[in-house]
């Protein structure tokens, strides 16, 4: 689309003096008049003969109207791709003007303060479409939905979707109504983009009552793209802090609360994590078919009478490869032999790093390039690369640091179940969770063991890290809520293999 927004109201009063009487042809008159002048053009070209109508911007169609509309003003552009309509009356107007499947809407509005309205670029553009979803009133099996200033129109299903299909390129209020007493619902405006369809989302009821210590929560809004294609049953992951949950209101363990589908329905859920020292817990929603996540979820808590809730395997039935997209991140295994981390997007890859610190030493080929680092894995189970550090930190506080930033600001890992590693070596090791933000302190979280000659798969829970030492080290507790980055760090011994490094019990939003 262009140019649909380039409205130009104080124009030369000689353009538009001259319009006349009729809809669109000329006259003589020397008063100051309401007047509107637009020039339309096709793919470049200005366009002749193409249909306009025109309507109050308030307009909603009139659902049993069959036949035609009472248009304010109507014609088509002339030889030049121009119209003109003088003595317009005062007012918010909508401009429609349709060709075929193309079209371009504008609004504009005069008054005794703008006499004049002027573009002389309009452009057709191919139509688009307006999906969304209406906040039905409880008793309602459907309702209405039009473009204000248009004669578009549709009705809804019963879940209170709707799709229209054929929507003119331009900014639109889209508004939806009561189908049973034609109560207004709700109102959002877009803009619509050629050959592109726009989901509004909900439409919101505001009348609609929610019941007090409850929130209203739309679940595609728990549907990352890196989820889709949807398959079901899955499982949503429904984050809860200080800033959409008021933890002061609910049971100090969360066993108070329940969510509600669009038809008043338990959805199953399990609390993966509850901590109000840091205000923080998540739920893991089970969801068995698409249709459940069309309508809004209500969660609730206090109700002291509602149903008792049941133990529920969120991830029975699920396909492996399922549950560790939605519950496990990779962040190192080395097989596109590149320079970044692992971690899919749409999370921001960072470098992976080797680093000599206190006089240590790396080998000089891998000082000269990290990448000679890379090496054939010398077993099937590894893929087809591995990391080895050949190295030399022998006295006391000399240490090689191998690591990568895995999210940009600090990010809440509480709900971490472990951390998986692929070691093998001659050395000790401490795997690392901490904070690296300037300004602020190295918060660190780790975990010591010591390398074997055979490859070992190092699982670290977190109650597995060490205890705070009021030092360097502050502890899982502390740190849980503040991570940004993964390191393992090496010394007392001659080489390090690392590869398959996973975090699990997390998934990718838990890194945004």
């Amino acid at each position: 689309m262009k140019n649909f927004n380039k409205l130009l109201y104080l124009v030369p009063f000689g353009i538009l003096a001259a319009c006349g009487a009729g809809n669109d042809s000329a006259g003589n008159t020397t008063e100051i008049e309401n007047a509107i002048a637009i020039r339309v053009f096709n793919e470049g070209t200005p366009a002749a003969n193409v249909h306009y109508q025109v309507l109050p911007s308030w307009y909603v169609a009139d659902t049993t109207e069959t036949s035609s509309v009472n248009y304010t003003y109507q014609g088509t552009t002339d030889t030049n791709g121009w119209v003109r309509i003088d003595r317009h009356q005062n007012g918010s107007y909508i401009i429609n003007f349709t060709k075929g499947d193309s079209s371009i809407v504008l609004q504009y509005t005069l008054n005794n303060l703008n006499h004049e309205y002027t573009l002389d670029s309009a452009s057709l553009e191919a139509v688009g479409a307006v999906k969304g979803l209406v906040d039905l009133p409880d008793s309602a099996n459907y309702a209405w939905v039009a473009i204000q200033g248009t004669n578009e129109i549709v009705k809804t299903d019963s879940l209170g979707q709707f799709v229209i299909r054929k929507a003119p390129c331009g900014n639109l209020t889209v508004s939806a109504w009561d189908a049973q007493d034609m109560g207004a619902i709700g109102q959002t405006s877009t803009t619509v983009i050629t050959n592109d369809t726009i989901d509004l989302g909900l439409i919101e009821n505001p009348n609609k009552v929610i019941p007090e210590n409850a929130i209203r929560i739309m679940p595609s809004e728990l549907i990352s793209d890196w989820m889709r294609p949807l398959s079901f049953p899955t499982v949503l992951v429904l984050r809860l802090t200080e800033d959409n949950f008021d933890f002061k209101k609910a049971a100090k363990d969360g066993s108070d609360i329940r969510l509600y589908d669009g038809s008043g329905n338990l959805v199953p859920f399990e609390i993966d994590g509850w901590d109000t020292t840091i205000n923080s817990a998540t739920l893991n929603i089970r969801v068995e078919t698409a249709t459940d996540t069309i309508r809004p979820w209500i969660l609730m808590w206090g109700d002291k009478k509602a149903e008792k809730l049941k133990n529920v395997n969120v991830w029975k039935g699920l396909s492996d490869s399922l549950v560790s997209a939605l519950n496990s991140v990779t962040v190192l295994n080395f097989e596109t032999g590149g320079i970044y981390n692992d971690i899919p997007a749409p999370v921001v890859k960072y470098e992976w790093y080797v680093q000599a610190h206190s006089k240590a030493t790396i080998s000089d080929s891998l000082a000269a390039n990290k990448m000679n680092g890379i090496e054939k894995a010398d077993s099937s189970i590894f893929g087809k690369n591995v990391l080895h550090v050949q190295y030399s930190a022998d006295t006391l506080g000399q240490y090689v640091v191998i690591g990568t930033r895995i999210a940009e600001h600090p990010h809440d890992l509480s709900r971490l179940d472990s951390v998986e590693v692929w070691i093998k070596g001659d050395g000790e090791y401490e795997i690392i969770l901490e904070t690296i933000v300037e300004s602020d302190t190295n918060y660190k979280t780790t975990y010591k063991g010591t390398a074997n000659k055979q490859w070992t798969r190092v699982a670290v829970k977190p109650e597995d890290f060490t205890n705070a030492d009021n030092k360097s080290y502050h502890g899982w507790d502390i740190t849980r809520n503040k991570i940004t980055r993964f390191t393992i760090f090496v010394y007392r011994g001659k080489n390090i293999w690392i590869d398959n490094v996973k975090m699990y019990g997390i998934n990718l939003d838990d890194l945004l």
